[in-house]
């Protein structure tokens, strides 16, 4: 059974820029591409696998951003800033100029997107100032940490051979018996993490996910041992860890906000009922049931 709205709420017809052209975007991606397939065959700077994780991904932003990001913002915003940023991520890790250049630029119009559409909804919402402020403020955070497991998962899962079996011999070293099946799981939980916090696919879910996921994490990686400072020798101290923890743990309060996936299926009447206790708190009272 699913949710079903009658019309759509004052918080949500804002969420779109008004002033930043998405074909920017378009061009920036094209130049992406371009820039990944120049330095995994041309210059053969990124290898084996990231090569076709790195043209594949910005391909697919690409695809997401001229067929879904005009009509739906919010989703073709988050669905395709994800994989972007997966390739962005690989071609640093590989030394790619090209592809971090012209990452560096349609990262800069995205952010110009996103930071055109909170100025649009701050003047067309109804909500309170306060209110309108404080849901743009979580998305922010939310979508920050969210994306920020990218830069753990991208060199497990997609860049290639010699980045996979560093990271397993570093798993071995935390004394897991199985340090490529390690790296496969871990890169998988962050993966998860990063779409459903990042992206807000049942946030409040993914919150308790990455809080669990970071604890185990720590201690393998013996932070609790360490003392409280991050920089402390020779891992580091549960500082950083924590704070991860805390901020994913806090996401499973209340969910993402009108910024993320659930947002737009609950106000789209999309989401199934039983799934709606994963994503937020309370049902919003723009939420029907079917009759």
């Amino acid at each position: 059974m699913l949710l079903k709205r009658n019309i759509l709420p004052s918080s949500f017809v804002a969420l779109h820029p008004r002033f930043v052209p998405g074909w920017l975007l378009w061009l920036a991606l094209v130049a992406c591409c371009s820039a990944m397939f120049y330095s995994s065959f041309i210059a053969t700077v990124i290898p084996d696998f990231a090569r076709f994780s790195t043209i594949g991904l910005d391909g697919l932003s690409l695809l997401i951003v001229v067929l879904i990001m005009p009509r739906y913002f919010v989703v073709g915003f988050l669905g395709s800033m994800l994989p972007f940023l997966i390739s962005w991520r690989v071609a640093a890790i590989h030394g790619s100029v090209p592809g971090m250049a012209s990452s560096t630029i349609a990262f800069l119009i995205y952010l110009l997107l996103y930071v055109d559409c909170v100025a649009h909804d701050w003047k067309g919402s109804r909500e309170s100032e306060w209110g309108g402020h404080l849901q743009w403020q979580i998305a922010t955070i939310r979508i920050y940490f969210g994306f920020d497991m990218v830069g753990h998962f991208a060199e497990k899962l997609f860049s290639g051979q010699h980045s996979f079996n560093h990271m397993a011999q570093l798993f071995i070293g935390f004394g897991l018996p199985s340090g490529g099946q390690a790296v496969i799981v871990a890169g998988l939980c962050e993966l998860a993490i990063s779409i459903g916090v990042g992206m807000g696919v049942l946030t409040r879910a993914a919150g308790i996910g990455g809080a669990i996921y970071y604890l185990i994490a720590n201690q393998y990686g013996h932070h609790f041992g360490d003392g409280f400072t991050w920089n402390n020798a020779p891992v580091g101290g549960w500082e950083y860890p924590m704070l991860m923890i805390v901020l994913f743990a806090s996401f499973s309060i209340a969910g993402a906000g009108k910024f993320s996936i659930d947002g737009w299926m609950i106000a789209h009447g999309l989401m199934p009922r039983f799934l709606l206790s994963l994503c937020v708190s309370s049902k919003p009272d723009y939420a029907r049931e079917d009759s």
